[in-house]
């Protein structure tokens, strides 16, 4: 068998085992098809994505960065720059994010997507107004992304402001992707800052029974129920 052959032959068993999270035949598979062409591009691209999802961010990212180094053509480019971009953003390398995402736009991609990640990440180094405007951005060209829907309503609610915008924004998401526990939990906030704590403490108990590892949602209720018993609102 040809080596191109087995390289796409090693792929197609790979891609088998992601599909059946089997992550770590799929990264034995993948490496194999590395050590017969260490340059091949969509071999690297694989190699990112289980990195990814094995939650091992270094590794997926050095081999994501070498599909886009690659002097060779590669059709999911655009996809491989949101991913590391995700990336990025996930190891708080917010310029590097930024960069990537900004290369999509500007690369006449009006992608939504990409839109809703600067937003997050604008919100996150301290810039509200360019948060804002990248996250209506990305609901302007795409109305069905709960996750910019979320992150707008949650940021008004951070600001303690447009309350009754973030409460729309907050249900949008939720309406969208019903089992979302960040969207819950940003729903529960958004009650919270409304003064409506029952309502909060309802769709936060919600969020804790779907992530009972985040801290966000064990803190954003300890808040409420310490406010609940002391008769207090955060109006």
């Amino acid at each position: 068998m040809k080596k191109k052959d087995k390289i796409k032959q090693l792929i197609s068993e790979g891609n088998e085992h992601l599909k059946k999270q089997k992550l770590n035949i799929a990264l034995n598979t993948f490496q194999q098809a590395n050590n017969l062409d260490p340059d091949d591009p969509e071999v690297h691209y694989y190699l990112g994505i289980t990195y990814a999802r094995k939650g091992e961010y270094v590794k997926c990212a050095q081999h994501l960065e070498e599909v886009l180094n690659s002097e060779l053509a590669y059709i999911n480019k655009v996809h491989t720059q949101m991913i590391l971009g995700y990336i990025y953003t996930i190891r708080e390398e917010y310029e590097n994010a930024l960069d990537l995402f900004r290369d999509i736009i500007d690369a006449g991609f009006d992608n939504a997507q990409a839109y809703a990640a600067i937003g997050f990440i604008m919100d996150r180094m301290g810039n509200f107004k360019e948060a804002v405007m990248n996250l209506t951005k990305a609901i302007e060209l795409d109305p069905q992304n709960a996750n910019a829907h979320n992150s707008l309503g949650y940021i008004y609610a951070e600001a303690n402001i447009n309350l009754d915008e973030a409460l729309r924004e907050c249900k949008l998401a939720l309406s969208l992707d019903r089992n979302n526990p960040a969207y819950l939990d940003s729903l529960g906030w958004v009650y919270f800052k409304l003064g409506m704590l029952v309502e909060a403490k309802r769709y936060l108990r919600k969020a804790l029974k779907k992530a009972p590892t985040s801290e966000e949602i064990v803190q954003h209720l300890r808040i409420v129920t310490r406010a609940a018993e002391k008769g207090k609102t955060s109006k």
